[in-house]
């Protein structure tokens, strides 16, 4: 048996840990991220996620031996680095005092350079490294470093720093990915040198680090790899199966955010800033037409304690008498909910022009009345499900295992 993989996924709203072994899942573990503020400003819990992940990972050395980890996390999130410590890690949805936000404004290269459209709070990478300019102006950029958040996994466990293209190119102001270089903001500024070498998703780091290897029990060759954003892990995984090979396809992309992918359709796609359109930058470095939306995070707000009832596509005509189904019946609820978030996908995928065969994957390609209503409301498609419904993680077991890489089955989703 070939050495087993370990995929580190730090969402915003949760971070998992799946073992794989011959492209099946071996093992699987989550938990909850925690709220954080330093400095009076909200933080991702950097301390948490990582003694959770030591802890997870010993656990899981004793069940199979681990060849490899990969780092997958959500993107729009950088940790401040001093030395080797972890200094802070803003929370995107953090927002900086308006006269810093006026100020950043004026700096950042244009919407056409960057196609990465002005976002609120920190959703701008760059803004959230213009307000540490504020915040800690003895070490940023004086002699502080920066990680984005994949690669800053990548570090704890090799002691290597590096930074990458699908990370840099997700909504950062950083990257222009026309031309496939940092953005003046970002060289003007001297961020760019301090983000790490720049690495490809799918390179290995090193092993690693001794410490973590007595601390986990992880081989002392166990290679580390420098990994990639979520979306991006979930197109790439797209890209390795059968039914999507050889014309243009599109990945939704499910969870706390819904973000649709057009992978290899029109050129002439028309970016518009206020619809929340961005090219993403695949782990080839290509730009790929994206618009999304926070549908995970409305879903929950519209089911309130009704969380968890399952949808039923039998009910979906019932929706169509409702106004607002939040005072629904649970299940009616979920239907509706679901309802609302097919409209808003299909919106999305008509943004990015989509063409050819569509997969869904993530926390909602489970959802019955989800994906009959994308696939009614798209009836020139085909959208397919995938068996193992967590793109992400497959994305980054692609990354790793290459030739050995078994693609999970499709399943067609009837309207």
């Amino acid at each position: 048996m070939d050495p087993a993989i370990a995929v580190i996924d730090v969402g915003k709203t949760r971070t998992k840990l799946t073992l794989w072994s011959e492209s099946r899942i071996v093992r699987q573990a989550d938990r909850g991220n925690s709220a954080a503020s330093k400095d009076g400003v909200a933080q991702l819990d950097v301390a948490d996620i990582h003694d959770w992940l030591i802890a997870t990972l010993a656990d899981f050395a004793r069940v199979a031996k681990i060849g490899a980890v990969v780092p997958v996390a959500h993107g729009a999130a950088a940790v401040l680095m001093q030395g080797d410590a972890a200094v802070a890690a803003l929370d995107y949805e953090a927002a900086a005092p308006a006269d810093i936000a006026a100020d950043y404004e004026s700096e950042r290269d244009p919407f056409d350079a960057t196609l990465s459209p002005r976002l609120a709070g920190g959703l701008n990478v760059g803004a959230q490294l213009y307000w540490w300019e504020r915040l800690y102006p003895d070490l940023w950029p004086h002699d502080g470093q920066a990680l984005l958040w994949p690669q800053y996994w990548g570090f704890v466990l090799s002691g290597v720093r590096a930074s990458e293209r699908t990370s840099l190119g997700c909504h950062s102001d950083l990257w222009r990915p026309l031309e496939g270089r940092f953005s003046d903001l970002a060289l003007r500024r001297g961020w760019a040198g301090r983000l790490g070498p720049l690495r490809r998703a799918g390179d290995i780091l090193g092993s690693v680090r001794p410490e973590i290897a007595a601390a986990t029990g992880l081989p002392a060759d166990c290679a580390i790899y420098c990994g990639l954003h979520d979306s991006n892990a979930a197109l790439h995984a797209a890209r390795g199966l059968a039914e999507l090979a050889g014309a243009p396809f599109s990945v939704v992309s499910t969870g706390t955010w819904f973000v649709c992918l057009n992978a290899g359709g029109a050129a002439d796609i028309r970016y518009d800033p206020a619809e929340d359109m961005l090219a993403n930058v695949d782990v080839d470095g290509r730009p790929t037409p994206t618009a999304r939306f926070m549908g995970g995070r409305d879903y929950e707000g519209w089911m309130g304690s009704a969380i968890g009832a399952a949808s039923d596509p039998a009910l979906l005509a019932q929706t169509e008498a409702l106004t607002d189904g939040r005072t629904a019946a649970p299940a009616l609820r979920a239907t509706w909910a679901a309802l609302q978030l097919a409209r808003r996908t299909d919106r999305a995928l008509a943004l990015i022009g989509a063409e050819g065969p569509i997969l869904v994957e993530g926390r909602f390609a489970d959802d019955a009345a989800f994906g009959a209503a994308l696939a009614q409301l798209r009836p020139a498609q085909p959208v397919f499900r995938s068996i193992m419904a967590d793109g992400v993680a497959l994305g980054a077991l692609r990354l790793a295992a290459g030739a050995n890489f078994s693609a999970p089955a499709l399943e067609r989703i009837a309207p």
